[in-house]
């Protein structure tokens, strides 16, 4: 089954509208409402720390990586879940976003290719 990142934006968002709490899972952001897109990238940097703390401790050799590996991925499904609500509350799609970046790098990093 192929996934596409609109449907994955679609899914977390569907996910966090039908989510209620003391913090609220969706809000669409805006100027007046910058400490909802600050808590929202708190929360995706506490998510990559996370992943980085494993990474740190298999290096140091506390863990095998292979032993590691499903926290690794799920920590990274974290960071990503976390990207998708940032794009979705931002009005952001994401895959074109991706995609007009990667365009960009091409023409940046070309000058590098053999």
């Amino acid at each position: 089954m192929e996934i596409s990142i609109k449907s994955l934006q679609q899914f977390q968002e569907n996910f966090d509208r039908s989510h209620k709490g003391r913090v609220p899972f969706f809000e669409d952001l805006s100027g007046e409402r910058i400490e909802a897109l600050e808590h929202l990238v708190v929360c995706l940097v506490g998510e990559v720390g996370e992943f980085a703390n494993i990474v740190k401790k298999v290096r140091r050799g506390d863990f095998e990586y292979n032993a590691v590996s499903p926290d690794l991925a799920e920590e990274l499904s974290d960071v990503f879940a976390y990207t998708l609500k940032l794009a979705n509350m931002m009005g952001i799609d994401l895959g074109a976003a991706y995609l007009a970046k990667m365009e960009k790098n091409r023409e940046k990093f070309g000058k590098y290719e053999i």
